[in-house]
């Protein structure tokens, strides 16, 4: 085993990161939105924001892993952080860096790795966003690129620290988040030949309430949370305007969301009444389905076309 080689300016390196004030933060779900893409785009078990500390490598976001971190000295991330290019290991067990690695050897039986790493403004390497299979596979080129757009998007969040793309009521993505995610979502669907569907939910009648500070944000949390229930990880949706929340649904027609979506539309409803009678809210969806190949403006203008059908 080779334990990774520490940066040419590992002191600057480590007081960037600590600079950042996220280590040992609880996990977020703007990026484990994009570790659950990630790990669906590429059909691996396990998808990490690794951050690679001065003894060990810290993991922002985890998907399919139960730990936090791993040692530093064992770590994969540490040996993908010493370049700006991709570090990819096809077969562990072919590399003498890896095969006696006890990451290997033992649980997680990591057998492929690849890794892209994710820099500062300042040009420093502070971790990686990687994705871990447990049997040996290629990765090419076209692979690396989908990969560094999802890394690209992890440095906008978490080490530009990029706060314009969430909804602090609802904390889910905005408008801005949805058009940052939504075009890698459908390159996913389109790597993997998967229909997608459009859904936009128009809450008539919320904003009569909207002088209420209190009580409009806190029916907005409430719908968020079923509208959230509602959908699975590997959705994208958002709070995506004042009026309504929108959702991009992979491997999916509209018949099958449509049901979905009438079981969401009918807790709504249940809420909406729990909330108190004086809340008039009316749900209204327009929902579409299309190939991945369509631009995401085209589709979310389709699904307001069929909100409209249904005003109308």
């Amino acid at each position: 085993m080779l334990p990774p080689d520490s940066s040419a300016n590992e002191n600057i390196r480590i007081k960037t990161l600590q600079s950042l004030n996220v280590l040992d933060t609880p996990a977020e779900e703007r990026l484990d939105r994009i570790t659950q893409i990630a790990a669906n785009m590429f059909d691996v078990p396990i998808a990490l924001v690794s951050l690679v500390d001065s003894e060990r490598q810290w993991f922002k976001s985890c998907i399919g892993l139960e730990v936090s971190e791993t040692a530093r000295d064992i770590s994969f991330c540490g040996h993908a952080i010493l370049s700006d290019k991709a570090f990819v290991v096809n077969n562990t067990l072919d590399d003498s860096r890896f095969a006696d690695n006890p990451l290997v050897t033992g649980e997680p039986f990591i057998r492929f790795y690849a890794g892209i790493p994710l820099a500062h403004e300042n040009g420093e390497r502070l971790g990686t966003l990687c994705i871990i299979d447990t049997k040996p596979r290629d990765f090419s080129t076209d692979d690396i690129a989908l990969l560094r757009e999802l890394a690209v998007l992890v440095e906008l969040e978490l080490v530009h620290k990029i706060n314009y793309t969430m909804d602090e009521v609802t904390g889910l993505s905005n408008k801005a988040g949805f058009k940052l995610l939504a075009p890698v979502s459908l390159k996913v669907c389109q790597k993997l030949n998967l229909k997608v569907s459009v859904v936009y939910l128009f809450m008539k009648g919320l904003l009569s309430i909207q002088h209420d500070t209190e009580k409009y944000n806190d029916f907005l949390r409430s719908a968020a949370k079923v509208f959230k229930t509602n959908f699975r990880a590997t959705d994208l949706i958002a709070h995506y305007d004042e009026n309504g929340f929108v959702a991009l649904v992979s491997n999916a027609n509209k018949a099958n969301t449509q049901v979905k979506i009438d079981s969401l539309v009918k807790q709504l409803n249940q809420l909406s009444y729990t909330k108190g009678n004086e809340l008039q809210v009316e749900f209204i969806t327009g929902v579409i389905d299309s190939s991945p190949f369509c631009d995401i403006d085209e589709l979310i203008f389709n699904a307001f076309l069929k909100l409209h059908e249904q005003l109308s």
